[in-house]
């Protein structure tokens, strides 16, 4: 399996339990060279934020294990700035979106030839965020980013009929398989609150 945004958080603790569950794993992350030797984890120092470098990665990472079958796009950045505060650095809105939308479309695009010649099951997981579907005051740019990630996954999932690849979207404890949009933790009142009362959940997580 390979996981990208491993350095921290929800893509660690992903790794983590894979790995204690017997899977090898192929960790992206900006300091993946900086991981301890841990058995069954093969980690990858890249930034995700460079489309250049992380395609010439992935080309490296399919060539050298023909044996990987799943990818789980779960690195993401967020600036807790609005678009109007003079600190934002515009640059630092190019690394949001190019982490959170277009790194997973280049990670996708390299292993779908592999995954579509494979006899076994293969699954592309994108880690997405309620915030995709009702955003919140101060991050605007990651929350269209998260917006832009499930339409690209849907997208995926439709060029993806009729092959061996699931395309799923995990929603933020685990991910399910033969499941299109996966909602974790809070995120599973979602799909309830959105067909019986739309308008909470848009204000909780404006307000968020």
């Amino acid at each position: 399996m390979l996981v990208t945004g491993t350095s921290s958080g929800v893509g660690a603790a992903l790794a983590r339990q894979l790995l204690s569950a017997g899977h090898r794993v192929i960790a992206i992350a900006r300091r993946a060279d900086q991981a301890p030797e841990t058995p069954g984890l093969i980690p990858y120092a890249c930034d995700l934020a460079d489309p250049q470098a992380t395609a010439a990665l992935m080309a490296q990472i399919v060539a050298s294990h023909p044996e990987l079958t799943v990818v789980i796009n779960n690195a993401g950045i967020q600036l807790p700035l609005r678009l109007d505060d003079p600190a934002l650095d515009p640059a630092g809105l190019e690394r949001e979106l190019a982490v959170n939308l277009l790194a997973p479309a280049i990670v996708a695009r390299a292993v779908l030839p592999r995954f579509s010649a494979s006899a076994e099951p293969t699954a592309i997981v994108n880690v997405s965020s309620g915030l995709a579907f009702h955003p919140k005051t101060i991050t605007a740019l990651y929350c269209a980013s998260k917006a832009g990630l499930h339409s690209l996954t849907q997208s995926l999932r439709y060029q993806c009929s009729g092959t061996r690849i699931q395309v799923s979207e995990a929603i933020l404890s685990g991910i399910r398989q033969g499941r299109d949009e996966i909602y974790i933790g809070k995120a599973r009142l979602l799909p309830i609150l959105n067909r019986l009362a739309p308008a909470i959940p848009r204000a909780m997580l404006r307000r968020s």
